[in-house]
């Protein structure tokens, strides 16, 4: 096969050649035998150690981390926040590179693209420039025990058909799991222990609307429920879990509240929705402390440190802040996410942070410092058509040390701190909506078409399926 075409010569050797050495990138590209390249073919017209249009020089690794004259050209893990990629990829507010030609072929940007990510690696058998995180060590003495509810009547209110789960949550000490349902929480669990069929064992009822967020509060005696009614009106409220009694509601918002949480000690609530203003509110007498407004958009996740130090906030534009609850003043603005943030966790001893978005990307934050430790590509499946989705991350939570994730690729997928995956089950009949590990022996996901499927944390297997 010949062709005159030089451009699809290019694409039609590299789409070969990685062909034929998969094995090269079991392990992050490198600069000198697959980066340099590509730049010598496309750039060292302009970008040379004697002509540096900008002042950037792409003919040596040196020179590429170097940067030119507006600074850092690349930043290790972080393609969209390296120029040099957005140009590249002729992304917004950049010079496309190169000028006045068409883009480089898929697989030439990939290749750059899993060498930012993998951390900027010089040459075979060089050092990564990302940070490796230490696993978590498990806290000394007994696995906490949280309360299980007693004598609650379940309430199913019947619909047409069943909710899509769209929230749910894990108790930190019980094997317990509270989900969205019709205008009420509904409650699973087992109260012998958690190798039983979960069963239905209460519903808080939630008569102010849709519920978007459910959360258990450290010590797993509560439980939040936060929406109300589009455009009309929105609260979050607490219940006890044990008696199920309602224990006050909190904000009186003119839409419903996206996103909410408790702070460990119980001394704070924070929520947000469409008016784009983060409030933090005090538990004990339902006083607003203070409006954060440094978002731009809607607010859909927000998290607080398991220490209570700080709380995380993500909102529709990738904007994500994290804050000292009592003073309300920002700490970091963490800047990697373009597109909406739908899920944050943090690691429980606070130092990590992670965000789930619609990008795909799942990424792992450093509390110390700000800066990214892992951009993790966990859900960036390819779409069979411009309506079908099959990019976006759903939902990223810590458990044990490691992140769960679940997204619109139908996959639920454990990663470690370092951006190794190191499990993956699929969702057959439907997309899941999230995903949570209960105990040590199932693993529970919500799906589209309203189910709570259960499976074998081992074998991968379902061995239950609960209509919500």
């Amino acid at each position: 096969m010949t062709t005159k075409n030089p451009i699809l010569k290019t694409a039609l050797f590299f789409y070969l050649w990685i062909g034929l050495n998969q094995s090269a990138f079991a392990q992050a590209p490198n600069f000198q035998e697959h980066v340099k390249p590509i730049f010598r073919q496309h750039c060292s017209s302009c970008h040379n150690e004697t002509d540096k249009e900008a002042d950037v020089d792409l003919s040596t690794f040196e020179s590429v981390l170097r940067g030119g004259s507006s600074g850092e050209i690349v930043k290790a893990g972080r393609p969209a926040a390296s120029s040099l990629y957005q140009a590249i990829i002729h992304g917004e507010n950049v010079e496309p590179m190169p000028p006045d030609n068409p883009k480089l072929s898929e697989a030439e940007i990939k290749i750059v693209d899993q060498w930012i990510r993998g951390g900027l690696i010089d040459g075979k058998g060089g050092k990564s420039k990302l940070k490796t995180v230490a696993a978590v060590q498990p806290a000394d003495g007994a696995p906490m025990v949280s309360p299980m509810p007693e004598n609650l009547k379940p309430n199913r209110n019947t619909v047409n058909r069943a909710p899509i789960p769209q929230a749910i949550a894990v108790s930190p000490g019980a094997p317990l799991v509270a989900t969205s349902g019709h205008e009420q929480v509904l409650l699973f669990g087992d109260r012998e222990n958690e190798e039983a069929e979960f069963k239905i064992v209460g519903t808080l009822p939630f008569p102010e609307g849709n519920i978007h967020d459910v959360k258990f509060s450290r010590n797993g005696t509560l439980v939040l429920a936060a929406g109300g009614r589009g455009a009309h009106s929105g609260t979050v409220v607490l219940y006890d879990v044990k008696s199920g009694n309602r224990l006050g509601a909190f904000g009186d918002e003119v839409d419903s509240v996206l996103a909410a949480d408790i702070s460990p000690d119980h001394k704070y609530i924070a929520l947000g929705n469409s008016n784009k203003i983060v409030k933090i509110i005090d538990a004990s007498t339902g006083n607003t402390l203070h409006k954060i407004k440094k978002h731009t958009d809607w607010i859909t996740a927000i998290a607080f440190s398991p220490d209570g130090k700080y709380v995380a906030t993500g909102d529709r534009s990738g904007g994500l802040h994290v804050w000292e609850p009592d003073k309300g003043l920002i700490v970091f603005t963490l800047d990697e996410h373009k597109v909406q943030i739908n899920s944050l966790s943090w690691r429980s001893d606070s130092r990590i942070l992670a965000s789930g978005a619609e990008d795909g990307n799942l990424v792992l934050w450093d509390i110390k410092d700000g800066f990214p430790l892992q951009n993790v590509r966990a859900h960036a499946g390819k779409s069979e058509s411009r309506y079908t989705r099959k990019t976006g991350v759903l939902s990223a939570v810590f458990h044990a040390g490691d992140i769960l994730t679940a997204g619109r690729d139908g996959a639920i997928r454990s990663w470690d701190t370092n951006g190794k995956k190191k499990m993956e089950l699929k969702i057959e009949s439907s997309l899941p909506t999230g995903a949570f590990v209960v105990g040590e022996k199932k693993i529970f996901a919500g799906t589209f078409d309203g189910e709570l499927q259960v499976f074998d944390s081992q074998s991968k297997k379902k061995i239950q399926t609960l209509q919500n």
